[in-house]
């Protein structure tokens, strides 16, 4: 009697739009549960992290010239805001500083500048740094989603940063990280960065000013 013959698997059903979007919002909420932990944990151990970096003189010394600088809310406290915040591993929420500085004596328009720039160079460091560790991790233990994710990133990756870039709240540092990992061409991605964070600053800036001129009158 002949063995019975195995038959291939055929193509699995595609995913409706509905289920995209469930499965989309489950990682966004998962991604806001890690970045609320990581603030809590912050939080939680802000006196010994302190305590550490009063052991060093210089890195006390950088520490006290960046939170002085905060403190006195000027601009080079704006920049470093901005560029700190935009690093995955801290992440200050950028919104808010921008509007708290829109309220300041400073000309808007130099608060987009300094929030723009010093949010681009945050995002491009977080590239930088998956573009060097992150590729190994990723094709180690996650070889064929890895190489499915690095072929969509050389057709979509464009796009993908410029979205990325334009919705509110939405994690862009880890995600400047992730495309790192790809090693999509650092050049595109710093292009589509740079033009898409500053459509979305100035959205901000305008959103804002149109809501103080709605509320005045």
């Amino acid at each position: 009697m002949a063995p019975p013959v195995e038959q291939e698997p055929g193509p699995r059903p595609k995913m409706s739009i509905r289920g995209r979007l469930k499965r989309r919002m489950r990682k966004l909420i998962i991604w806001l549960l890690v970045i609320g932990a990581l603030f809590g944990v912050i939080i939680l151990f802000q006196d010994r992290i302190v305590g550490l970096l009063r052991h060093s003189p210089t890195t006390w010394a950088i520490y006290s010239h960046i939170s002085a600088q905060i403190s006195a809310k000027t601009l080079l406290g704006l920049f470093y805001a901005g560029l700190f915040g935009a690093l995955f591993f801290i992440m200050i929420p950028l919104e808010a500083v921008f509007f708290y500085y829109l309220g300041l004596s400073y000309h808007p328009m130099i608060v987009v500048t300094v929030m723009w720039i010093s949010s681009l160079i945050g995002l491009t460091i977080d590239y930088l740094i998956g573009a060097a560790v992150g590729e190994q991790i990723l094709a180690r233990f996650a070889t064929e989603k890895f190489l499915k994710t690095r072929a969509a990133m050389e057709r979509w990756g464009g796009l993908i940063v410029v979205v990325s870039n334009l919705i509110p709240f939405l994690p862009v540092q880890f995600i400047s990280l992730g495309i790192g990992a790809t090693r999509y061409g650092l050049r595109r991605f710093f292009f589509y960065t740079m033009v898409s964070r500053f459509a979305y600053v100035l959205a901000l800036w305008l959103s804002a000013d149109y809501f103080r001129q709605l509320l005045l009158h």
